[in-house]
């Protein structure tokens, strides 16, 4: 190990919600459930700090105002967002039908998308 070494992480520019701008922005960013990232930071304890490339997170979104507030947490809830279940699953369609529209995606990706979002428990 060399000390007093010092190396640069990059990461990409993000959004509001802390995920990143770069690149298609498929449903998942488009219609969030959460803040994704494919880094993440080592806490002092364990080597850090440093940006563990290899090593992704998930930071969901708190489902009610009331949590998000409770957790201190500056990102919209689920339910500020989308209200209901079924305007969550319109996000999601209304975004994979854009993504097709621009020949990004087929429609089979399209109805999985839709399909997925219909049988999830987001706001039920």
């Amino acid at each position: 190990m060399v000390t007093g070494s010092i190396y640069p992480s990059f990461v990409s520019h993000v959004n509001q919600d802390g995920n990143e701008i770069a690149g298609i922005p498929l449903p998942a960013v488009q219609a969030p459930l959460g803040t994704t990232s494919g880094w993440a930071l080592r806490a002092p304890q364990f080597g850090g700090p440093d940006g563990c490339e290899s090593f992704g997170q998930f930071i969901p979104f708190a489902t009610t105002m009331a949590q998000r507030l409770a957790n201190g947490d500056p990102r919209p809830s689920l339910e500020e967002r989308y209200q209901t279940h079924d305007r969550y699953v319109l996000y999601v369609r209304k975004s994979a039908l854009t993504l097709q529209f621009q020949h990004l995606l087929l429609q089979a990706d399209v109805d999985k998308y839709v399909t997925d979002a219909q049988n999830s428990n987001v706001l039920r």
